[in-house]
């Protein structure tokens, strides 16, 4: 659960600073600080306002998630998951009673159909994604409509095998 609420955390934000302006200033990957918890950690639910982060405390986030993957020796534990911006913009447009969006895990069709429904995945790139599910003031699910099916958002590209290769967005933090 606790490694879960990070990867959500870690998208949550990237998604969110992603529209914001660009700074001269970068977290160092190398420069990591192991946490400790001494009491379950309890995450905030408050989604009663809009909130943004800044760049630096996204990627203070970031790196330490990078860090509890070992991110420098790994190549195929998920950084990040990428979710094409037109798809949001057309689900949210779609219906102005989508009051928040809910990420939900998930493994690929791929990972499934290759036999492996209800094994665990870990953090394998390409084993998982993210569905995104928008709901109303009285907490139903709103669906986007195509013919006779209800559509929610997936076809999210798993990072590092589906990472962005040129710009900042190609590095691991924020630039």
């Amino acid at each position: 659960m606790k490694s879960n609420y990070l990867i959500l955390s870690v998208i949550i934000a990237v998604i969110t600073v992603a529209a914001c302006s660009k700074e001269n200033t970068a977290v160092a990957p190398n420069s990591r600080q192991q946490i400790q918890f001494s009491a379950r950690f309890v995450p905030k639910t408050d989604s009663s306002h809009i909130q943004f982060i800044p760049k630096d405390s996204a990627n203070k986030m970031i790196n330490s998630y990078l860090y509890s993957i070992n991110s420098g020796a790994n190549d195929s534990d998920l950084r990040s998951i990428i979710i094409n911006a037109d798809s949001i913009r057309a689900y949210l447009s779609a219906n102005p009673s989508i009051k928040n969006v809910k990420l939900m895990f998930a493994h690929t069709l791929d990972y499934i159909n290759a036999g492996y429904a209800g094994k665990y995945a870990g953090y394998q790139s390409g084993a998982l994604t993210i569905i995104m599910a928008g709901y109303d003031a009285t907490g139903n699910y709103v669906y986007m409509s195509s013919g006779s099916s209800s559509m929610v958002i997936d076809h999210g590209l798993p990072c590092p095998s589906s990472c962005p290769s040129a710009g900042s967005s190609s590095y691991d933090i924020l630039e």
